[in-house]
């Protein structure tokens, strides 16, 4: 097979000519950018940052110098700081091989040194507090060259400092409201930047140095600033890599006497297309499966087919939810931090009378199981319990049922409010001192509520039923509810 590569040498002939006339004119930056980023031999990243710096960093300085004000110029600079040292990292990029994960922290030391010396300069008592945390959040920034999608970082920069920039905004100052904009404007500028440059991160030299020892000899941030006389470039291309030869790249070393095909022509890209031109058939020379070579005809089959792994046993459910009761060791446990109780995994009786008026009670994962609470307290929740009767006395906000079936709570305290959601079986016993109590329900069926008979023996209680159907009629605009007939008698 034969191919004209006359096409593909003037391309690259022409492709030559015009890297060699970028590199001369320093690509699309400024001259004076160019000169600035310190020569060729620096990476295409290093001259595109420069120019960006340049043509960004003027608002930014302008607005700081036009408020005159300490706390605001020192915050500036911190951030001009950061972006010398993001800088300089751009520059070991065209020397270095990309860092191990491990190896960051190692010659990061003066990025989180800004970082903390930024972090320190802010005083809540300023009245440019925000101005320095939101110079302070912008330093993070320099992380961008750890991750893969340096857009989204600056991204996720920009919103952190966000909260703090409306608060210099609300100010309603023109020339506080000036910088923040100009800080604002630089990192939104920054996100089509890495998206045009380093969209999937930052590009290090292939087999380069060690980054741990490169910044060990030369520290991260005492590298000279831009427009520093930099070495003769030692060759064309990004990153400093050595041009394309002329008259296309040469053959590649031939394969193996047994392995090289018989058609295929030697030299250049006729050798690809040749490699290419091996898979006509459909096989490109590979070996072909026979039908004694396939498992399902293989006489031993269990020498080759792996044992299928046995289903786990579902955990027990009931109606849709977690099976109600103990799930463990019976708890009961006091939370400092949450002044509450736990009662947990009971079966049986439990007193606590440890609880105050400033506790919390919560009985959970309890069943067949006697709850009483001889003294006051703040509230008390039965929560994923079944069959348990609650015993109380005063409590000052509420008892509340939620996730349980068959349960009893009984008051011989003043009770103001029962609560009862998604529940099943629920009897409220109230005395005379909670006879007022309201009890809110939702999502619960067989309730009832059982109160003393005033017409009867002092030991005779009246059970009442709690409506859980309702008839909803539309009136206007409107629905009106009210409680069925059948609790009308």
């Amino acid at each position: 097979m034969s191919v004209d590569l006359s096409t593909f040498n003037s391309l690259v002939q022409r492709l030559e000519t015009v890297a060699d006339r970028l590199e001369k004119t320093g690509g699309s930056a400024p001259a004076d950018a160019a000169s600035a980023s310190g020569g060729s031999n620096d990476p295409a990243i290093v001259i595109a940052f420069d120019g960006f710096l340049k043509e960004k960093s003027l608002p930014l300085e302008a607005a700081a110098s036009s408020l005159a004000v300490n706390d605001v110029n020192e915050a500036t600079q911190f951030f001009f700081e950061a972006m010398r040292l993001l800088r300089g990292i751009f520059v070991a990029t065209g020397k270095c091989c990309k860092p191990k994960d491990t190896d960051w922290g190692k010659f990061f030391g003066p990025v989180m040194e800004l970082q903390q010396k930024a972090g320190k300069a802010c005083d809540n008592r300023s009245d440019y507090f925000h101005h320095r945390k939101a110079a302070a959040e912008a330093l993070g920034l320099v992380a961008m060259v750890t991750v893969p999608g340096p857009a989204g970082h600056v991204q996720n920069v920009l919103e952190s400092m966000d909260f703090h920039g409306i608060k210099v905004m609300q100010k309603k100052d023109p020339a506080q409201t000036a910088w923040i904009n100009a800080l604002k404007t630089f990192l939104k500028d920054l996100i089509p930047f890495c998206n045009d440059n380093i969209k999937m991160g930052v590009d290090w030299k292939v087999g380069g140095e060690d980054p741990v020892e490169y910044f060990a000899a030369t520290p991260l941030g005492s590298a000279p600033a831009a427009g520093a006389p930099a070495a003769k470039a030692k060759g064309k291309g990004k990153g400093g890599a050595p041009p394309p030869p002329k008259g296309g790249f040469a053959a590649p070393p031939p394969p193996d006497a047994d392995s090289k095909p018989k058609s295929a022509p030697s030299g250049g890209m006729a050798a690809v297309f040749g490699a290419i031109s091996q898979f006509k058939d459909g096989t490109g020379g590979l070996k072909k499966v026979t039908d004694d070579m396939k498992v399902k005809n293989m006489k031993d089959r269990a020498a080759v087919e792996a044992p299928k792994p046995k289903p786990k046993a579902a955990a027990p459910r009931v109606a849709g939810r977690f099976a109600k009761g103990p799930k463990g060791d019976p708890m009961k446990v006091f939370n400092e931090q949450q002044n509450t109780w736990f009662v947990q995994n009971y079966e049986g009786a439990v007193t606590l009378d440890e609880a105050d008026k400033a506790h919390v009670v919560r009985v959970t994962d309890c069943k067949n199981c006697t709850v009483k609470i001889t003294n006051r307290v703040k509230a008390v929740a039965i929560d994923n319990c079944e069959r348990v009767d609650l015993e109380c006395s005063d409590v000052i906000s509420a008892v509340e049922c939620m996730n349980s079936d068959r349960i009893k709570m009984k008051t011989t305290g003043t009770v103001h409010l029962f609560c009862i959601d998604k529940c099943d079986g629920v009897n409220v016993w109230l005395n005379k001192a909670s006879i007022a109590a309201e009890i809110l329900c939702s999502k619960s069926s067989e309730m009832n509520v059982t109160i003393p008979d005033d017409q009867g023996d002092e030991y005779d209680t009246i059970e009442i039923p709690i409506p859980e159907q309702f008839k909803t009629t539309v009136t206007g605009r409107k629905c009106k509810t009210e409680v069925s007939e059948l609790y009308s008698s």
